[in-house]
C-alpha cells in the first residue's frame, strides 16, 4: 500500500509530506475503517481511497502530527468508509429484492399454466423493453447485473422491466398476482 501512496506525490516535498503521514496515521486509519465496515479487503480500499483525498489535499495539511491534521485524516477515512458500506448495503439490499422478485407467482406457475405455449412466444408479445430484458434474464440465464450492462440502463430498471413484464403475462393469462 505504501508504494501506491507514493505514487500520489508530484513533487518530492509531496512524497516526504505522504511518507510521514503514511507512518503515523496507516495504521489508525484501516482500524477506523474496519471498525465501519467489518471486513478486510473493504478496509484496504476505504484506505486507499482516503490516501487518494488526503494526497489531493496535502495542501491543506500545514503540521504533520497535530490535533487538526489526526481529524482531518479520520474524518476522511471515516466518510469513505462509510460511503463504501453505504454501496454495499444497496447491493445487498438489491439482491434480496433480486431473489424475491424470484419468488413472483407467475414464475412459480409458469409450467403449470404455460403447458403449451413456449415462453419465447410469450415474451415476443410483450413490448420490446420488456421482453429484451425477460429474455436475457429466463432464457439466457444472465444476472440483472449482466443484463444491465449489456443494455446500458440500471439495475433497477430491469428489475422493474421484468416485474412489469410479469404483471404484462399475468394479466393476460388470467393469473393473480
Amino acid at each position: 500500500m505504501f508504494c501506491i501512496v507514493m505514487a500520489m506525490a508530484e513533487t518530492p516535498e509531496d512524497r516526504t509530506k505522504l511518507e510521514k503521514l503514511f507512518n503515523l496515521y496507516e495504521k489508525m486509519m484501516y482500524r477506523i475503517a474496519y471498525g465501519i465496515l467489518n471486513h478486510h479487503h473493504d478496509s484496504e480500499d476505504a484506505v486507499i481511497t482516503a490516501w487518494e483525498r488526503v494526497a489531493a489535499n496535502l495542501d491543506k495539511i500545514l503540521e504533520i502530527d497535530c490535533p487538526q491534521t489526526k481529524s482531518f485524516i479520520v474524518i476522511i477515512v471515516e466518510r469513505v468508509a462509510i460511503d463504501i458500506y453505504r454501496r454495499n448495503s444497496r447491493i445487498r439490499n438489491n439482491e434480496m429484492s433480486a431473489d424475491k422478485l424470484e419468488e413472483s407467482p407467475v414464475i412459480l406457475t409458469k409450467d403449470q399454466a404455460l403447458e403449451d405455449v413456449e415462453m419465447a412466444d410469450v415474451f415476443r408479445r410483450l413490448p420490446k423493453k420488456y421482453s429484451e430484458v425477460m429474455s436475457y434474464h429466463y432464457m439466457n440465464g444472465m444476472t440483472m447485473e449482466e443484463i444491465a450492462k449489456l443494455t446500458d440502463i440500471s439495475v433497477e430498471a430491469v428489475k422493474k422491466r421484468i416485474q412489469r413484464g410479469r404483471a404484462i403475462i399475468a394479466k393476460e393469462m388470467g393469473i393473480d398476482e
